[in-house]
Formats: structure tokens, sequence, C-alpha cells
């Protein structure tokens, strides 16, 4: 059993499926970009670009800046997709892990300018999914944070 973020008690192999599975996406999403990274630069650009059209109002903004510092983002992208894969299937820092890909997620959402109940809006899955493993102690089952919280059992991050 693991304990949510109320102290409620939650069965902890369902989440460490979902943790593993979902960080498991998140390094297959990055794979790609890393296999085309001649064309990633261009690619990014191209879409941040394209984006202003359907990003939500608040976002375009924001997205002018990303397309005119588009280089950052070529390396911030691949990096955090990576970190958040990697942490989420081994189950290391998998609160810290959820929230950093709840942010990425979010950001992608807002360029797009999806509804959020859209059935082709797959975003609004992996927030609810990020949302929850954020709240539980998803990784001290089948994940590394286990040994961590021996060391420090009230750990945030874990």
């Amino acid at each position: 059993m693991a304990q949510g973020f109320f102290n409620e008690r939650v069965s902890g192999w369902p989440l460490a499926l979902l943790r593993i599975a979902l960080g498991s996406l998140w390094l297959v999403a990055v794979s790609g970009k890393l296999a085309h990274l001649s064309q990633w630069p261009a690619g990014l650009h191209g879409y941040l670009e394209g984006s202003r059209k359907t990003a939500f109002g608040f976002y375009r903004g924001f997205l002018g800046f990303a397309a005119s510092h588009y280089m950052i983002f070529v390396w911030l992208v691949p990096l955090g997709e990576l970190c958040v894969g990697i942490a989420l299937v081994l189950g290391v820092v998998s609160r810290l892990a959820a929230a950093v890909g709840l942010f990425m997620v979010l950001n992608f959402w807002f360029m797009k300018g999806a509804t959020f109940w859209a059935p082709t809006n797959h975003d609004s899955l992996f927030i609810m999914i990020l949302f929850v493993l954020m709240f539980t102690q998803c990784g001290r089952v089948l994940g590394l944070d286990y040994f961590l919280a021996k060391k420090k059992p009230n750990g945030l991050l874990w």
C-alpha cells in the first residue's frame, strides 16, 4: 500500500504500472526527437510559429518569445522529456518528475489550444494521470523511491 499526499492509503501496484507506462511513453516521445536530431530544430521552429494561430490567447505572447529563442527549447524539451521518462520508469523522485511532466504537458496543451475534454486531446489524459502521480507515493512500489523513503520517510519528492 502506498500513501497519498493527504495520508490516504492507496494500492501501490496499479499506480506503479501507470507510472512505468507513462514514463515509457515519455521515452518514446524523446526517442523520435533524438533519432531525427538534425531535423528537430527546424521542425520545432515551424511548429512554434504555426501554433501561434491555434494557441490559447494568453499563451501567444510566450510562443512569440519561444519562436524567437527556439534553440533554447530545442534542448530543453528533449532534456525534460528524457528526465521525466527516466524518473518515472525508475520510480525515482516520482512526485517531482510528475510535477515537471505536468508543467510540460500543460505548456503543450496551451500551445495546441485544444478543448480539454475533446476525445482527440490526449493532453487531458496525461494531465489527469500526472496530477494523480504527483499526489501519491507512486515510486515507492517497484521504484527507487522505496529506498529514498527508507532514509527520509516524509520526503515530498518521493
